[in-house]
């Protein structure tokens, strides 16, 4: 009678689970719950595990019955009997019971594998296009999801219960849909709640942490699957429930994980960990424990410290209080009371245009340079260099006069950055929905209509600077009309130039960047012309002038030295007549002397007084090696 009331209550069990999720498919729908759409996943895969198990142990109890009626006939009949002995073919509930767990229990497995894997692209797909539950719409939905809660929990925890005991585990299965059911339903409840005060987004993250569970789900099948294939089967030992999830038993029933550890310190330690006083004591107050900490938690958002650059707005249930300056702050636990704090002495910046570098990346030391006529891109190494960010400017009168083919505008490439600093936060809160993004916009079109008033030369020219003057006051300008509170500190025009050709076809017949380059190049050459002409011009005649004085000087020169040179020679030659005249013979004599001393300079000379005597001379002719040592002279000692 036991086991048919265990039968009887897995059937009630899948009709509740079935009920209950049709219910949560209604109101997920009416209220535009994702929370409610995530758990249906989970509360159909637990339907289907709850059929699916009445119906293994509708077989398993075939099973029992037909064993007792065999059993019973093989003790009445004597053992000549007919079914005395008698193959397996004559037990036909045993065999369905072993084709079921052979070929249906897998093959159910990889069904639900295949429902969970469904389940997690379409839930996926409905999170990337999140929209905002309807907090008109949620009252309902917290009631009747509070009613499933407590219905699964009663019911799920009374089967669980069951299950413990021998020969009651396909009851278990279900059981722990059934409370990991009443934990979905308190999400869903939270998450209405959420919503209904305001605050949407609650939906979007509680919606991801059930996708997260039904993925490892979905990673246990498969790692279940997998280990099925290599373990050992015989016929007597008992099948295991492949499509039991022991992870949703434990995230049905946390108070198994207390268990486990404590099994797990007992094997650990050699001894009863579990049965002393410290562990028992821990164990009856986790629940007050964990209380404590959360109520600690929750008083801990009163203290709150405003940083030196910064100033807070305060909120009570959504209603500004004020402005709170740097320092310590004392509040109301949240979410009574809100804290959003603003960088006010911090100068902050956005960019118009294409983007250099991401935000709050430094930029590296020793970037190349990348010139104009480079194909590149300003938006990072994703970004397709053809769609940089390109505006309209004016295009020079003079040349649009003189080319009946040429366009009053052009096209420059920007990337215009602009820095600001909230000056008055109570204006940049109260004032605007999205302050930060009205001043982007502000920009952006006195931007626009700044360059199509402006030439594009003189823009890149001289007139930067006034340009840049220009667009902060008109900036600046509707920034206070608009009641911004922000102060406009720099506008930046040093990264605009032409676009660059599209691809390589184009830079060779010239792309926009590549011709204004030309033209440029060919300005810079003509003007380097002019003034090498000039330069030549300047320096010829001079050169000339200083070349031609330099030769007269020179013939003078020569001229005076020649005519001195010849009188010097004239004169002493009269002198030499005058002496030969008054002694030849000494004149002579002198003459000759001078020239054999001038033949013979450098040569070492000896002069013998009496060429009659016949003593020997020695004559040392060898060369003194170093003169300077041989003749040094020595002082005497004193």
């Amino acid at each position: 009678m036991q086991e048919y009331n265990s039968k009887k209550l897995g059937f009630i069990n899948s009709i509740a689970l079935l009920g209950i999720t049709i219910g949560t498919l209604v109101l997920a729908l009416k209220s535009g719950s994702n929370v409610g759409v995530a758990a249906l996943v989970l509360l159909g895969v637990g339907t289907l595990i709850s059929f699916f198990s009445f119906v293994h142990a509708h077989l398993i109890d075939r099973e029992r019955q037909e064993a007792l009626e065999m059993e019973a006939l093989d003790q009445t009949q004597e053992k000549d009997s007919l079914f005395s002995g008698a193959a397996e073919d004559a037990y036909p509930a045993l065999n369905a019971r072993k084709q079921f767990e052979k070929w249906i229990v897998p093959g159910f497995t990889l069904l639900l594998l295949v429902a969970q894997v469904i389940g997690i692209w379409l839930v996926s797909g409905k999170i990337n296009q999140w929209t905002s539950p309807d907090p008109t719409q949620a009252l309902i939905p917290i009631l009747f999801n509070s009613l499933f809660v407590v219905i699964l929990f009663l019911m799920g925890k009374y089967s669980a219960g069951l299950a413990r005991m021998d020969g009651q585990e396909l009851l278990r299965p279900g059981a722990s849909y059934m409370l990991l059911g009443s934990v979905l339903g308190t999400a869903i409840v939270l998450s209405e709640t959420a919503s209904f005060f305001g605050y949407p987004h609650w939906d979007k993250w509680i919606t991801w942490l059930v996708v997260a569970i039904i993925i490892t789900s979905a990673l246990e099948n498969v790692v279940t699957l997998v280990l099925e294939i290599y373990r050992p089967k015989g016929d007597k030992k008992k099948a295991r429930l492949i499509y039991d999830s022991r992870l949703i038993g434990l995230l049905g029933q946390p108070g198994g994980l207390i268990s486990t550890a404590a099994h797990a310190l007992d094997y650990q330690f050699g001894f009863k960990v579990s049965e002393t006083w410290f562990y028992r004591y821990l164990e009856q107050k986790l629940a007050l424990i964990l209380g404590v900490q959360f109520v600690v938690l929750f008083f801990s958002s009163s203290f709150v410290v405003i940083q030196a650059n910064e100033k807070a707005l305060l909120e009570r249930f959504g209603k500004n209080i004020g402005i709170s300056p740097p320092g310590f702050l004392l509040k109301w636990p949240w979410p009574i009371d809100k804290v959003y704090r603003y960088k006010t002495d911090e100068i902050q910046s956005f960019t118009l245009g294409v983007i250099d570098k991401k935000e709050g990346e430094q930029q590296q030391e020793g970037t190349k340079v990348i010139l104009w006529t480079t194909q590149h891109n300003h938006g990072g190494a994703d970004q397709d260099p053809e769609q940089n960010f390109n505006m309209i400017v004016a295009s020079n009168s003079a040349d649009a006069q003189s080319d009946a083919e040429s366009v009053p505008v052009n096209l420059l490439t920007v990337s215009i950055p602009m820095q600001y600093r909230i000056k008055d936060l109570n204006k940049w809160i109260t004032q605007n929905a999205n302050s930060g993004s009205l001043l982007q916009k502000l920009a952006m079109r006195e931007v626009t209509q700044y360059l199509i008033g402006v030439d594009m030369d003189e823009l890149m020219g001289p007139g930067r600077t006034e340009a840049q003057m220009t667009l902060q006051n008109r900036l600046q300008k509707q920034a206070d009309e608009h009641d911004l509170g922000a102060e406009i500190v720099f506008v930046g025009l040093q990264d605009i130039h032409p676009p660059v050709g599209k691809n390589e076809k184009s830079k060779e017949t010239g792309g926009v960047a590549e011709s204004y380059e030309k033209v440029i190049v060919a300005e810079l050459n003509a003007e380097t012309n002019r003034l090498v002409a000039l330069m030549y011009d300047a320096s010829k005649v001079p050169q000339a002038e200083a070349f031609a004085a330099e030769s007269i000087s020179k013939a003078k020169s020569e001229s005076t030295n020649k005519v001195a040179i010849a009188q010097a020679e004239a004169k002493r030659f009269g002198n030499q007549i005058s002496a030969f005249k008054s002694a030849p013979s000494v004149y002579k004599t002198r003459m000759k002397l001078e020239s054999f001393k001038q033949a013979t300079k450098g040569s070492r000379k000896y002069i013998l007084s009496d060429p009659a005597n016949r003593d020997v001379i020695n004559l040392e002719l060898q060369d003194q090696l170093r003169q300077d040592l041989l003749n040094v002279t020595v002082d005497k000692e004193n």
